[in-house]
């Protein structure tokens, strides 16, 4: 079954997802809201409908999915928005910059019986799923620490006027940016957060694109994470167990389609490395979400997950302000 959906904003992440999801048998862009009238050369690149009007797009009986891609101050009150119209909403990253919010978002859709999605795509690649896969099955033993890095310069020279830099007091860039999906990734293998501690440089001006987390789990689990919006591609994610290792390293950005390897080291000796093709991740999560909506298997992010995300994200921001430990 294929579900029509609507895609709202339309820079750079609206349009690598109309690009995408071209080809879809699962979700089909019917119709994209912008918010300026130079976005409708977008639409009509990809042969769809153009509007700058989102209530109307709710109201439009023949729209089932809402995807946001819309600046993050905006996204709690677009789903709330989605959610009362009846439409099922997959909501890029960060779901909200606050706790209350992005439970606002997960009760909304909840009471209205709509599907919730978020654009945590990392969970989608098939080296990170792998991984996932071995740690749960406990194959690498009982796991008691993960880090991971997401560091790149796409955002050097963006004037700082971007609407992504506009709520670096609430939340800073490199967690929104880059850091959600690390978190998000070990919220899933690790369970709930239960303490953060956040750091970022304090010269240069460089405090706000660099950051390091450390967090404390609820099963005594620690993890570590850090991000640099400054520096050339690197991407790593390892977890470390108590009867072996495993660690995927991204060879190129995953809008680049490059390949990913997947090395794994037991106490036993045994040892391998596999490298994995490129895989859309964006528009598997998107497809899967979709299949979700029509009977197919259980979308797997819970909303419980994507909260837990938030306050982490929250408890960073304060831990950067305080420069100390917070609690999540």
């Amino acid at each position: 079954m294929t579900l029509n959906a609507a895609i709202v904003g339309l820079g750079w992440w609206g349009k690598h997802m109309l690009q995408q999801m071209a080809e879809s048998r699962d979700l089909r862009f019917k119709v994209a809201v912008g918010s300026r009238e130079a976005h409708r050369a977008v639409a009509d690149e990809h042969g769809i409908a153009f509007t700058m009007d989102y209530e109307a797009v709710l109201r439009d009986d023949q729209i089932q999915v809402i995807v946001l891609t819309t600046p993050h101050h905006l996204h709690a009150e677009q789903v709330i928005q989605a959610a009362a119209h009846g439409k099922h909403v997959f909501c890029e990253k960060p779901l909200a910059l606050n706790v209350a919010d992005a439970t606002r978002c997960a009760v909304a859709c909840k009471r209205a019986g709509v599907g919730l999605g978020i654009g945590h795509e990392r969970r989608f690649e098939h080296a990170i799923a792998k991984l996932v896969s071995l740690a749960k099955s406990g194959e690498l033993g009982t796991i008691v620490h993960a880090e991971g890095n997401f560091s790149h310069d796409k955002l050097v020279g963006i004037s700082t006027d971007n609407w992504r830099f506009a709520d670096k007091h609430i939340a800073p860039v490199a967690m929104t940016g880059t850091g959600v999906h690390l978190t998000d990734l070990f919220l899933d293998l690790l369970g709930k957060a239960s303490e953060v501690y956040a750091t970022s440089p304090l010269v240069g001006g460089a405090d706000s694109n660099t950051i390091s987390l450390q967090l404390r789990f609820a099963s005594g689990a620690t993890a570590y994470m850090n991000s640099v919006l400054e520096t050339p591609l690197y991407m790593r994610f390892t977890v470390y167990g108590s009867a072996g290792w495993a660690e995927v390293r991204n060879l190129a950005h995953p809008d680049a389609r490059g390949a990913s390897t997947l090395e794994v080291k037991m106490a036993n000796g045994d040892q391998h490395l596999i490298t994995y093709d490129w895989n859309d991740a964006v528009r598997d999560n998107l497809e899967a979400f979709s299949r979700s909506l029509s009977g197919g298997a259980p979308y797997p992010i819970p909303a419980e997950q994507m909260i837990e995300n938030i306050a982490v994200l929250a408890a960073t921001a304060e831990s950067l302000e305080s420069r100390r430990p917070v609690g999540v």
